[in-house]
């Protein structure tokens, strides 16, 4: 009798911001390999990164110059400025600014950036200014890509004076390493291996994020050739595409919007993961949520527009704008039927702009409905005396 291989199911077995191990068996003989050598592949060149691209340094011309009152070189103050690792939330040009001045020591945190990006090791050296009246003042543009960039590509065919090309480090994975052994639960399969694959990465992304990542890429470049051979069906967009995103932004968490708690843990129950989830949801979908309601929606949708998820153009946003949907007074499109006459009043419970139920209102909402009842009933004393 022939047993049946195992599925191969991956396992965590050490993780840390910076660091995973994980172990993948049962595999069939050579598979541990391939895989191995293509994660391996994909992470080191083809997750998406943030560096700093130009510097510009004021009163210097070139990187050869020397700066005032400073105990580096700029030869050396650039190499220090390419160790600064960002977290990008958008895939855009930034500028940040060091600005300092006085007898200190300069790091990464010194270093100004605009909300879209982060620094993530802000201890990091950056000069020594030896002088009571040193002043450094250094603008600085980073973007988004991948891999490694050379300081000739940064420049693009422009040589300004003053603005130095640096050679750009966009790949967060440091390292990675794979190691195949024989598979120690397999079931029915000789030779079967085990894959145990590390990787180490700056920060800028979490190391179990940046494998799922890579897994994703490498499936879709694998399923080109299922259909090899086959005639050529109509294709359906990706579904990034649908909602205007690249595929990384499709698949950011939903944490880097810090949206409010409640509104946070209201989409998290929903099942709405990342960026991609919200944006094909329709505003009538995410208001029907539980406790989901109009002011977590606005707040939804405002800080998609501030990191630039929603165009300008976008309905929602325009309506959330114009005070169409979370306003003080409902729209009159809005208002439910009035009862036919002589029906009994539907009791529904007033909810607040949060979508919680206010208890103050059911209960004059409910008060208003039995009085009604009871003066169609014929019964005026009663509904005097409860009137009082």
């Amino acid at each position: 009798m022939i047993l049946q291989q195992e599925a191969a199911i991956p396992q965590i077995e050490e993780v840390r911001d910076d660091y995973v191990r994980v172990t993948v068996e049962p595999l069939a003989r050579g598979f541990a390999h391939t895989l191995g050598n293509g994660m391996r592949r994909v992470l080191l060149n083809s997750i998406r990164g943030a560096a700093i691209t130009s510097v510009r340094i004021e009163d210097v011309l070139h990187e050869f110059s020397t700066i005032p009152d400073m105990k580096e070189d700029t030869t050396e103050f650039l190499l220090n400025l390419r160790g600064i690792r960002l977290r990008a939330n958008v895939d855009r040009v930034v500028e940040l600014l060091l600005d300092v001045e006085g007898q200190r020591t300069v790091t990464a945190d010194d270093v100004q950036v605009p909300g879209e990006y982060e620094i993530v090791n802000p201890d990091l050296y950056l000069a020594t200014l030896d002088s009571a009246d040193a002043k450094l003042r250094v603008t600085m543009k980073a973007q988004t890509g991948y891999g490694f960039q050379p300081s000739e590509v940064s420049a693009n065919g422009e040589h300004v004076i003053g603005v130095i090309p640096v050679d750009a480090v966009f790949t967060p994975v440091r390292k990675v390493s794979y190691e195949v052994q024989p598979a120690k639960t397999a079931v029915g399969a000789e030779g079967a291996e085990q894959l145990l694959l590390e990787v180490w990465t700056d920060a800028s992304i979490d190391a179990t994020d940046a494998i799922r990542s890579a897994a994703r890429q490498l499936q879709e470049e694998l399923s080109r050739f299922t259909t090899l051979g086959a005639p050529e069906a109509p294709q359906a967009a990706p579904a990034h595409e649908l909602v205007g995103l690249s595929a990384e932004q499709y698949n950011t968490p939903i944490d880097v919007l810090q949206l409010s708690v409640r509104a946070h843990n209201c989409l998290k129950r929903s099942g709405l993961m990342s960026i991609g989830n919200l944006l094909e949801m329709s505003e009538e979908e995410l208001l029907t949520l539980k406790n989901f309601g109009e002011k977590s929606y606005v707040e939804l949708i405002e800080r998609l527009a501030e990191m630039s998820y929603l165009r300008n153009d976008d309905i929602r946003l325009q309506r959330v704008r114009s005070g169409a949907i979370g306003g003080d007074d409902q729209p009159l499109d809005t208002l439910p039927p009035a009862p036919p006459p002589g029906s009994e009043p539907e009791i529904a419970p007033l909810r607040a702009a949060d979508g919680e139920t206010d208890p103050e209102e059911e209960r004059t909402a409910l008060g208003a409905a039995l009085l009604s009842a009871l003066r169609e009933a014929g019964s005026d004393a009663d509904a005097e005396e409860l009137d009082t």
